[in-house]
């Protein structure tokens, strides 16, 4: 298939050469990052033309156009790369499940679906230096939470009151779409087979909960903004307590789901342990 070729030779190419590898994600990831706000003005504007309803209908459009030429390309690669036909066909539909459901409860307007888009891309700049398409999607997550950061402290400090971690549950979705579609392809992942348990990514996890944890408790991390100390760098909410299981959005007139700081950690950190599977979880399986 002149697809999976393509790309195989794209991967290949990075893997030789990760100096030009590791500029490719650094130039992107800025990219992200600085045309964040000039993509909200024009969003903001083409919402204000045509009115929300019809601009959701837009690109609930465009999304599924997009999804359903991608999935036309997978299904075809289904007849020449066979091998784990069951696990890509699971990480694929529970992707997708996972992405529909999150935005049934979760999008207070339909263009929160780019998030899903803009780190496709990213991830697949990941895959080659990683090789493990688990460790692609969660070697993202550090560019996931910068952008999130970015936004939240420095970009919009007065517009959010809270980190959203809505946005990198979208973002991780975009990933784990973008890792399935390889997986499908036939792109060839890390030859070398290591227990789960003794991998780069899952040590990484690891890690990170624990520094997550111990920064709530040293209190670096406030949950919410009763929670502050002295010392504290972080309000992940600024209300004083949790709020409802709905939060409505006066300007869309709709009621949307806002993950609470840790329902949201918790949740973000399970995906990621999921995506680890797409390899396989012991050496015998990888």
């Amino acid at each position: 298939m002149k697809t999976t070729e393509h790309i195989q030779r794209i991967v290949d190419y990075l893997r030789a050469h990760p100096a030009l590898n590791v500029v490719l994600v650094t130039a992107y990831f800025f990219f992200i990052l600085f045309m964040h706000h000039p993509l909200v003005l024009l969003s903001i504007a083409i919402e204000k033309r045509i009115g929300i309803e019809l601009y959701n209908v837009a690109v609930a459009v465009i999304f599924l156009s997009v999804v359903a030429a991608v999935i036309y390309v997978l299904v075809k690669a289904f007849r020449q790369h066979r091998e784990n036909r069951r696990l890509k066909v699971f990480y694929l539909v529970a992707t997708l499940l996972l992405l529909v459901i999150h935005s049934r409860f979760m999008f207070d307007s339909n263009i929160e679906v780019i998030h899903a888009m803009e780190f496709t891309f990213l991830s697949f700049l990941i895959f080659p230096l990683v090789s493990r398409f688990g460790a692609a999607v969660f070697f993202t997550l550090p560019f996931m939470l910068i952008d999130e950061w970015y936004q939240y402290i420095l970009l919009y400090p007065d517009w959010n009151d809270y980190f959203d971690l809505n946005d990198i549950l979208m973002d991780t979705y975009g990933c784990g779409l973008t890792m399935s579609a390889l997986m499908i392809l036939g792109i060839k992942n890390a030859k070398h087979h290591i227990a789960l348990t003794r991998r780069a990514e899952f040590i990484s996890w690891a890690l990170l909960i624990i520094l997550v944890l111990a920064a709530v408790q040293l209190c670096f991390i406030a949950p919410y903004a009763s929670d502050t100390c002295g010392n504290t760098l972080l309000i992940m909410n600024e209300r004083i307590t949790p709020e409802p299981f709905l939060r409505f959005h006066p300007s869309h007139n709709i009621w949307y789901h806002v993950m609470q700081p840790a329902e949201g950690f918790a949740v973000i950190m399970l995906l990621h342990l999921f995506y680890f599977g797409m390899d396989g979880l012991s050496k015998h399986t990888a």
